[in-house]
């Protein structure tokens, strides 16, 4: 008699640690090849980012056609220099929900969920199970989530950085026409040095590797006296103090910076509705343009990383390992599943490559069984 729960293979016979292995080979291989044909998306990839490029100038079009218009017709080009400023900030803020819009005409069979995806959903909203594995689990969490937000920020940096100088030119010309003071441009530029250095931090940093908050290596420094100890501490607490403040002033400050510059500028968004949409329309698409080539070139990189881990590595472990090395490997596994390879795109043109945190798979009860038995295997200070 043979019976499938969750992650465990149950076979009365041959007993429960071979049939496991056998199970986690099949899943394994199942694994592999549903990333070769993320491959074969990114392949794909090319051809669609190559037909887009055609649709990049169309908006930027449109914008100078419009802006030409209302130029004739009286409006200030500073008028629409200040606009492009207040677009920056807001495309800024709210260009992450974009990434949220399921993909419309996409043939793409990359989901996020398969099959059972409402029992996954119940067994998910058993709170009580899932606080358990949580709690147990949570700096594994927070890895998962963190090295998602840094590969999926990086492509990010290279549309940014274009709007943003756009941004620098525009705010010195309007101090030139004395159309802002002093103060406001160098608040403006302040507040895209702070994202520009945040980016620049996000593409330097490596996913699964500390020195995001502190300094690398200094764990294979070994001061020799107290005050040498201390000098390190220092540097290590003020190096992790400036990073905060960057990451506080990159997420969190361009909404008052925006707030501040609407209070100063003559003029009211609202007032030239056509413009401004022209401008986030203009603006998206750059970004998204971008986006999309070095997400693509990045998750190439990642997706075979992925598949060499999975094939080369973990696979040949599992087969050769005795009964008692069969859980560490199953959240070996089950980790590697959490990062979801996705696409998403607009009937195939601006495909932009993602990793998406799968936590869903945590509502399978034997899943649970696996992370709760270990727990972490990290602390926060090795993420840091």
């Amino acid at each position: 008699m043979v019976e499938t729960i969750g992650w465990r293979h149950v076979n009365n016979l041959s007993g429960l640690d071979m049939t496991t292995q056998d199970l986690l080979i099949t899943r394994i291989s199942d694994q592999i090849r549903e990333e070769q044909d993320y491959t074969k998306i990114l392949e794909k990839g090319g051809l669609r980012l190559a037909r887009t490029k055609y649709w990049v100038p169309v908006p930027v079009l449109l914008f100078l056609i419009w802006a030409v218009v209302c130029i004739t017709n009286g409006i200030s080009a500073l008028t629409i220099l200040m606009l492009w400023i207040v677009g920056s900030f807001f495309i800024y803020m709210f260009y992450f929900f974009l990434m949220m819009i399921p993909s419309l005409g996409s043939d793409s069979s990359s989901h996020l969920t398969s099959t059972h995806t409402q029992i996954q959903i119940r067994e998910f909203l058993r709170l009580a199970n899932l606080l358990k594995t949580v709690r147990k689990n949570k700096v594994t969490f927070i890895e998962i989530f963190w090295n998602a937000f840094l590969i999926n920020a990086k492509p990010l940096a290279k549309g940014f950085a274009i709007i943003y100088l756009i941004d620098m030119v525009c705010a010195v010309i309007l101090y030139a026409e004395e159309m802002i003071d002093l103060h406001l441009l160098i608040i403006v530029c302040f507040q895209i040095l702070l994202i520009f250095a945040f980016y620049a931090k996000i593409v330097r940093s490596k996913p699964d590797t500390p020195g995001f908050f502190v300094p690398r290596n200094q764990e294979n420094v070994s001061p020799e006296t107290e005050t040498a100890k201390i000098k390190i501490w220092l540097y290590i607490s003020l190096f992790a103090m400036i990073t905060g403040l960057l990451v506080v002033g990159a997420m969190l400050f361009p909404g008052i910076t925006l707030n501040n510059y609407l209070s100063v500028i003559s003029i009211l968004p609202s007032e030239y509705p056509m413009i401004l949409i022209l401008v986030l329309l203009v603006q998206a698409v750059i970004i998204r343009y971008f986006q999309g080539i070095e997400s693509r070139t990045l998750m190439e990189t990642l997706n075979a990383s992925h598949i060499a881990a999975l094939k080369d590595d973990l696979l040949p472990r599992v087969k050769a390992a005795g009964p008692e090395q069969l859980n560490d490997l199953q959240r070996e596994f089950l980790i590697l599943r959490m990062n979801k390879l996705m696409v998403q795109e607009f009937f195939h043109r601006f495909p932009v490559y993602a990793i998406v945190p799968n936590f869903l798979l945590i509502a399978d009860p034997e899943a649970q069984e696996v992370l709760d038995s270990t727990g972490d295997e990290k602390s926060i200070k090795d993420l840091l």
